[in-house]
């Protein structure tokens, strides 16, 4: 009796098994979703962008001739037209000149003159330009374009000039003599600009500009963490005695300004072995950006300089530009106001090394306008004639400088007169203010 019991015990189980082998077999099976509770994706929700789109000129300055002139600024209508115009000709045959035609100054000429901020290699004016030339990689960095007529001929000449004293010249420019005289007529019923010390273009008259209230936010230190670190959960923080914090994961590092609403990133194990490359800096810097941030606003590339002869290490940089109507204008971080209008990036063989930014993002969605006046004439000649640093002016320019309300969340971009310094660094011009 026993025996038949422990015979159908052990024949159930086997069913069993048999049973639940097949089910697993042919099953199938149902996975339940398991959400980390304690991750949040970072989003910082800034827009991407083209190297292609962060490559265009400061301005550009139209010469009637008998030394009188005006200059057109992003985003108005006639410099997009012409700028349209400009990227889709050919300039053929680009080489070496030496110099500028003597006895004959392109200012007291008819034509253009496109600037860029400062030195642009040809690789990368390639990317918004028809360039062809030998050796064009090897070329020096150019950051004017002048485009003018001869008055002794019908024909167009165009060269292509650095802050060094290099030019270089196109042998063949699908341009016209009509083409020149339809650009130069944009700009008939503009404000004239004179110039100033032989180096300056300013303004006869005073000049209208459009003052912004908008809405800010920032970004916060947990967003960073999680879109600059791999494992954002790795890092600790050391708090310093002016209030700003540092997080690192051993390897890499964040430190956040909180009084200046400034973040600084270092990654000093990237390589260090490779070749020196702009475009490649360039278009790495943009991916970066891209990925870890994003633009949240119209920039522009204003600087690409190699950290010393004996190193690889490239710094590029993007300001920011703000505005539609009249023009599109840079905003500075100008001498005691807020680090403000610029990323940096360092890169060593295309990886960046560090990374700086604010953490203020403008939002324009919701902005308040005010038509200003910047004073223009003999009132901005005596600003600028009763500047200290004078000398070490590179570039004067209308530009906007932030302003903060922090207890509303309101920022004001200030319309005003700023200069370049020849070390990079901008400050406003003393003076009669935007009124």
């Amino acid at each position: 009796m026993m025996e038949k019991v422990k015979t159908l015990v052990l024949t159930v189980l086997v069913g069993a098994s048999l049973v639940q082998s097949y089910l697993l077999a042919y099953s199938s099976p149902k996975f339940d979703t398991m959400i980390p509770v304690d991750y949040v994706e970072s989003k910082l929700e800034g827009t991407q962008a083209e190297l292609s789109q962060l490559l265009f000129p400061k301005d550009i300055v139209l010469h009637f001739g008998d030394d009188q002139h005006t200059i057109l600024y992003p985003n108005m209508t006639f410099y997009q037209m012409i700028l349209d115009v400009v990227k889709q000709r050919t300039f053929d045959g680009i080489r070496e000149a030496g110099e500028l035609p003597s006895g004959q100054s392109p200012r007291d000429s008819l034509g253009l003159e496109i600037r860029f901020p400062s030195g642009i290699p040809f690789t990368l004016l390639e990317q918004i330009m028809q360039l062809k030339g030998d050796s064009l990689a090897d070329a020096k960095p150019v950051d004017r374009i002048w485009i003018f007529t001869r008055a002794d001929r019908d024909e167009v000449r165009v060269f292509f000039a650095g802050s060094g004293g290099t030019v270089y010249e196109a042998a063949k420019a699908d341009l016209t003599v009509k083409d020149v005289e339809r650009f130069v007529a944009f700009g008939s019923a503009r404000t004239k600009y004179r110039m100033y010390g032989g180096r300056h273009y300013l303004p006869a008259e005073p000049l209208q500009m459009v003052g912004y209230e908008l809405n800010y936010r920032l970004f916060t230190a947990e967003q960073l963490q999680r879109s600059l670190f791999p494992d954002p959960y790795s890092t600790r923080i050391l708090r310093e005695r002016n209030g700003s914090e540092i997080y690192t994961d051993g390897k890499r590092g964040l430190r956040l300004s909180t009084g200046q609403h400034w973040m600084s990133y270092s990654d000093p194990a990237a390589p260090v072995e490779g070749t020196h490359n702009e475009l490649r800096t360039s278009l790495s810097a943009v991916q970066f950006i891209n990925r870890h941030g994003g633009w949240n606003g119209n920039y522009m590339v204003s600087a690409l300089r190699r950290e010393s002869a004996v190193s690889d290490e490239q710094t590029i940089w993007f300001r920011q530009y703000a505005g539609n109507y009249p023009g599109s204008f840079p905003i500075v971080s100008s001498e005691g106001g807020l680090p403000f209008g610029t990323i940096r990036l360092t890169l060593q063989n295309g990886v960046v090394t560090a990374y700086e930014r604010s953490v203020i993002q403008l939002e324009g969605e919701k902005s308040e306008r005010k038509l200003k006046e910047l004073p223009g004439g003999e009132t901005l000649e005596d600003m600028l004639r009763s500047y200290e640093k004078y000398e070490l002016v590179r570039n004067v320019m209308p530009a906007y400088r932030l302003l903060l309300d922090e207890e509303n969340d309101k920022a004001t971009l200030e319309p005003i007169w700023s200069v370049e310094l020849i070390d990079g660094t901008y400050e406003a011009l003393s003076g009669k203010g935007a009124r």
